[in-house]
């Protein structure tokens, strides 16, 4: 066998050398040499470095546009939230006035407050006859200011040669305040919601809400009967007043009477709680009248807290309540209530002529007649303007078209006077409003021969109220004093002191 061809041939794992030795022969034949591998890189380096630093900052660039989106959609949703929040109106600072003089007029105080900044309104208090007619006023601002350097420049003012006597006035430390737990009960519930019925139609009627002309004598039949109103909150009410038991029940399985209980828990139902607490809030919120507190605020929105204090029912009493409690509970409400149940009846037009009410039209007559004056034949003065004229009919259009603001001055003290004299709130002496504390009549008499009592002699002095004055003598008429008094001048016209007993006031000269 010839050597040649008996020799095997090479495997696999021989022969992978061998390629590989001459792969790499041929690779290290192929491939650079160190310098031209410098060469390389250091071409290629610089494109690799520009094309990186483009990616970063690209990358840079969009990750700040993604940071101010972000921040422009937070702005935005933060904008968002700040609109749909509701901004503390109710939170105001305020200034506590504690004396004004009777003089003072509420421009005045505005005048005057309106000059710091932030301010928003001014509320006065009634006359106070126990403080010589002293008021109290309560100054609001906005609640960005400084509240203090505001009170203090207010020390340094003088109104009238009246010291205010302003100091700051505190935020209310309550504005819910409870009550006595046993209001919660059902049987007390159960007759508040009588009584609120009541109070609501009353007060409802006073202010014409919900009144239906023509259909007076028909809302009076029917209230003899319960309560009826137009109003929708108390719509259906008495079917929350019908009390409900299983009498039949109780009888055949001899169950003892729950009014034999001398004491028990709290009946809450929540149910007519419910009821109860639409008509509360109805009276709050419409009327000023706090229900449980038996008070109304009737100057609330002018005063620095609209709707400020509100009285709720309190906790149940953890302890039995007796029946005696809850009666004595029952009537104590009864009695602070009551005012609010009663009608205000307005006197009659033959009570208030006997009180002395004018006539516009009367009085404007008087003023032309004092200003008509006769120097002789087809001679005529007019003592307000020194013009003459040839008969009274001139002056008479004299003074409907050059001092009409004389004539309207009369009809407007006119009014003033009348409405001062229906109000039943007036200031009165202690003696006249003894019959009425003690559930009397009201202490009006007839007057013996006018409601006025005036100076003898009979002296117009040339015009109304600006040279020498108008001061009517005789059955009625005016006493006016010089212009610059102001308008609550009107107010110091009439003496209480000097009040006859016909119910009328001494003029003052």
């Amino acid at each position: 066998m010839d050597p040649s061809e008996e020799q095997p041939a090479p495997s696999e794992k021989e022969e992978a050398p061998a390629a590989n030795e001459s792969d790499k022969e041929d690779g290290e034949e192929k491939s650079p040499g160190p310098s031209e591998k410098g060469e390389e890189t250091e071409e290629v380096q610089p494109k690799k470095s520009s094309t990186v630093e483009k990616v970063v900052e690209s990358n840079q660039n969009g990750e700040q546009e993604e940071g101010e989106e972000k921040l422009e959609e937070e702005d935005t949703s933060l904008q968002k939230a700040a609109s749909t929040k509701p901004r503390p109106l109710h939170k105001t600072l305020s200034i506590f006035l504690r004396n004004l003089a009777p003089s003072i007029t509420k421009q005045e105080v505005e005048a005057m407050c309106k000059r710091f900044p932030g301010y928003m309104r001014v509320a006065l208090s009634e006359p106070q006859p126990e403080r010589k007619f002293f008021r109290r006023g309560w100054v609001t601002f906005s609640r960005d200011v400084n509240i203090k350097e505001i009170c203090w420049n207010l020390n340094n003012i003088r109104l009238r040669d009246c010291e205010m006597g302003p100091i700051v006035n505190r935020d209310l430390q309550r504005r819910i305040r409870p009550v006595n737990g046993i209001a919660a009960h059902k049987q007390v519930v159960k007759h508040d919601i009588k009584l609120a019925a009541q109070v609501i139609c009353n007060l409802d009627k006073q202010r014409h809400l919900w009144q239906e002309p023509g259909n007076e004598k028909k809302d009076k039949e029917r209230a003899r009967f319960g309560v009826e109103s137009h109003n929708p909150l108390l719509k259906n009410i008495t079917d929350y007043l019908v009390d409900e038991m299983s009498a039949e029940e109780e009888e055949l399985l001899g169950k003892p009477d729950d009014g034999d209980k001398p004491e028990s828990t709290i009946d809450r139902d929540n149910t007519i709680c419910q009821v109860l607490d639409k008509m509360i809030l109805y009276l709050r919120i419409v009327h000023s009248l706090d229900y449980y507190n038996a008070s109304d605020y009737p100057l609330e929105d002018e005063m620095p807290n609209r709707c400020g204090i509100m009285h709720s029912r309190g906790p149940t009493p953890i302890n039995p309540v007796s029946q005696d409690e809850i009666a004595d509970f029952i009537k104590s409400f009864d009695e602070k209530i009551q005012p609010f149940l009663e009608t205000i009846e307005l006197l009659t037009d033959d009570e208030a002529v006997s009180l002395g009410k004018k006539d516009p039209e009367a009085e404007v007559e008087k003023l032309i007649q004092a200003n008509t004056q006769e120097l002789a034949k087809d001679k005529w003065l007019c003592p307000l303007s020194g013009k003459k004229f040839k008969g009274p009919e001139y002056i008479r259009k004299h003074l409907e078209n050059k001092h009409a603001e004389k004539l309207d001055e009369v009809r407007a003290e006119v009014a003033y006077f009348n409405n001062y004299l229906l109000d039943l709130k007036r200031p009165m002496l202690q003696d006249a409003m003894r019959p009425m504390q003690q559930g009397g009549p009201p202490a009006y008499q007839p007057p013996q021969s006018t409601a006025f009592q005036h100076r003898p002699q009979q002296s117009y002095g040339g015009g109304y109220g600006y040279r020498g004055g108008y001061s009517h003598g005789g059955d009625s008429g005016y006493s006016r004093g010089s212009r610059g008094s102001g308008g609550s001048d009107f107010h110091n016209r009439y003496n209480n002191s000097s009040r006859g007993r016909g119910g009328g006031y001494m003029q003052r000269s």
